[in-house]
């Protein structure tokens, strides 16, 4: 369910071994190379020996805690030299000013064009869609809300701002569904959800007229587990197709009887209890699946589906091509123009804190942040051409999503050296810098050499915010996973880390006026937000060109930041970085730990940076969605925002906040954004017209 989904955010590890070697009762079976199962009788039979061994390891665990081994520290391996580690590490950096939100600074100056900005939405990738609560179909934003999509026509000016349609996602108010991301593709929208009374993700296909009016075409289940995650999105859209990741837990699997395998079905109506559909066609079956190459006793098949989003002919079936690997349970992806990585892990017992006696002896032997002590994992490379995996064997485990970086031929990644098998979380994450060319990927996996892997300076606490941006790896730490601002100097962890990717150990450390809790990209800059103390949200700009530098830093006075996702901020900038941004805010403290439960809409605060890299702030659009909500409307289906609902927008030379269930318009007069058009969707959209 979603709130198990919210509690399991962490990346946990194990070792691998060849199902041909002798193998310890307390290990599962595992392949040497990328291979299919040969037949659905092989498949339950490592279905079966994965139990058997999650079984032996439990009754091994009491005994195993007795044993005391001593501490190993490979000569090689930097993590083990104390301060000569640090000394490896090639620091520059410079020290920013502080500059209170009252000082007056020159506004950027912003024409149309330098709002060119075509995608609205905060992308990690160029060229790679992310779904997202609120798209753009020509003149048309189109708003996921409450399981509805909204249609509101742009027009030329704030005078055309119009509510056009409303049509509901879901056709029960008794639907147990969550409708989550939503993707287009010319005038056709795919609003993605998961139905637990169909064990299945939803895919709803709609278009758009040329007046902004909604049809429905056609609805899909695809079975699955939930994908629900708290910070990645499941669904991307690569050159017209469809991406969707979509997990299936092995554990509830019955070896007495034949397996139901994943189908791809159409829905044609609704039945009292469940939908009524198509028998389906199969994305998978046991031959398809690629036999684990990490031993695992809780395997998961991860899939990664893609979907072509062509018209679509009345009765037809969508037509996926699904890539299925099986593998412990814990998943990060990446999405690039070519690839999808998958980077899995393992979690250290159910919810990640049941810690057996087996693990901790085993994990003695070990120092934090070793070579030795980094769990391994395995690093999928999927074709988004052919569904193709290669793999190889890396160490620790990435931050986040937006710990990687692809180009022609290399991939980036951030990686945290740690095993939560063995210890708990450490008060500073020991960090190794990634480079591996993409010749190193296999269907023979080989670990990656030692010499791939660089040492990275202390984020200076137990939580970070990473992210590529202009040839950098940019990250900062905090002292608590919450965002909540610092109570006090001991509970403040103030350092900024720019990594050149083409030499990372030229890592320049920032001294910094504010923890972390956002890095964001913006052309040649960085967007960073934090808190120095309980009274203001701080924003810095980190200028990427030549020498890593902080240009300024403003506080917004009595403002705390109120949504984690990267989708929540959004900027619109020229080739020189200066142009406008905006994120949600609120006034309320209590708001300010982002929980991605809170469906309370925010207010949208904007500021301009300059060419000379300088901040000024413009205020807010302020949010009134509770006052002015229609008495007519309410919520009826996924009415948990679970993924925000507010929004900074950019259409050309427009700027739009979205908030709830209103579209606000903002114009930047003397230094300052002022309301100049309102659109509340909750009032009865206009009548259709027969033609």
């Amino acid at each position: 369910m979603r709130w198990q989904a919210g509690i399991m955010s962490a990346a946990f590890l194990a070792a691998c071994a060849t199902a041909d070697a002798p193998r310890p009762a307390t290990q599962a079976p595992s392949w040497p190379t990328l291979s299919r199962f040969s037949s659905e009788a092989e498949f339950l039979r490592y279905v079966a020996d994965a139990a058997a061994a999650r079984d032996a390891r439990r009754e091994l665990g009491a005994f195993a805690g007795k044993q005391s081994v001593e501490p190993e520290c490979p000569p090689d391996d930097p993590a083990c030299l104390g301060e000569e580690a640090e000394e490896a590490i090639v620091v520059t950096g410079s020290r920013i000013r502080q500059r209170d939100f009252q000082t007056t600074s020159p506004i950027a100056s912003v024409g149309a064009e330098a709002m060119t900005n075509a995608q609205i939405t905060n992308v990690q990738t160029a060229g790679v869609d992310e779904g997202d609560i609120v798209k753009m179909i020509g003149p048309y934003l189109i708003v996921l809300q409450d399981g509805r999509l909204f249609s509101i026509d742009t027009g030329q000016s704030a005078a055309d701002l119009r509510f056009v349609d409303r049509m509901n996602v879901y056709r029960r108010s008794t639907a147990d569904i969550w409708y989550d991301e939503m993707l287009v593709n010319g005038n056709r929208i795919v609003v993605t959800g998961y139905s637990y009374g169909e064990d299945a993700t939803e895919f709803s296909v709609f278009s758009l007229s040329e007046d902004g009016r909604f049809t429905r075409e056609s609805v899909y289940y695809l079975s699955s587990d939930d994908y629900y995650d708290t910070e990645n999105y499941a669904t991307r859209l690569v050159g017209g197709n469809l991406v969707i990741y979509t997990p299936l837990d092995v554990s509830e699997i019955d070896t007495s009887e034949r397996p139901r395998w994943p189908l791809v079905r159409r829905w044609l109506r609704d039945g009292e209890e469940r939908a009524v559909a198509t028998s389906g066609r199969s994305l998978f079956d046991a031959r398809d699946i690629y036999r684990p190459i990490q031993a695992t006793t809780s395997p998961t098949i991860h899939t990664i589906s893609v979907c072509p989003l062509g018209s679509t002919r009345a009765g037809d079936e969508l037509d996926c091509r699904s890539t299925a690997i099986a593998g412990p349970g814990m998943r990060e992806f990446y999405v690039s123009n070519d690839h999808v990585y998958l980077w899995l892990s393992h979690a250290p017992g159910y919810y990640g804190y049941l810690r057996s006696q087996f693990d901790r002896a085993r994990c003695d032997a070990r120092l934090p942040g070793s070579f030795g002590y980094a769990g391994e994992a395995a690093l999928f490379q999927i074709s988004l051409r052919d569904g193709r995996p290669r793999a190889m064997f890396v160490r620790g485990h990435p931050y986040d999503q937006m710990s990687f970086e692809a180009t022609g031929d290399t991939l980036y990644a951030l990686s945290v050296w740690t095993d939560p098998n063995c210890r708990d979380r450490p008060e500073d994450l020991p960090l190794r810098f990634l480079a591996t060319p993409l010749s190193a990927f296999s269907t023979r996996p080989q670990a990656a050499a030692q010499a791939l892997y660089t040492l990275l300076p202390s984020p200076g606490g137990a939580a970070m915010e990473n992210r590529f941006a202009q040839g950098h790896l940019v990250y900062g730490g905090r002292e608590r996973w919450t965002s909540y601002p610092p109570q006090d100097e001991s509970d403040l962890s103030a350092r900024i880390v720019a990594v050149p990717t083409a030499n990372p150990r030229a890592a320049a450390i920032l001294e910094a006026p504010h923890n972390l809790i956002r890095v964001e990209s913006i052309g040649v800059r960085a967007v960073l937000t934090g808190y120095r103390d309980d009274s203001a949200l701080s924003i810095s700009v980190l200028d990427l060109q030549d020498t890593p530098r902080l240009t300024d830093t403003v506080r917004l006075e009595g403002r705390y930041e109120s949504e984690n996702r990267s989708h929540a901020f959004n900027a619109s900038v020229d080739e020189h970085g200066a142009g406008l941004f905006g994120l949600p805010t609120v006034h309320v403290e209590r708001r300010a730990g982002r929980w991605w439960w809170n469906s309370e809409s925010s207010d949208l605060s904007f500021l301009s940076v300059g060419r000379d890299g300088r901040i000024a702030p413009l205020g807010e659009l302020t949010s009134d969605s509770e006052e002015s909500m229609n008495p007519g409307y309410s919520c009826e289906v996924s009415c948990i925002d679970w993924y925000g609902n507010s929004r900074p927008i950019f259409v050309r030379d427009r700027a739009f906040a979205l908030s709830g269930v209103e579209l606000i318009e903002g114009m930047v007069r003397e230094g300052r954004i002022a309301e100049i058009g309102r659109v509340n969707f909750t009032a009865p959209p206009p009548r259709r017209t027969k033609h």
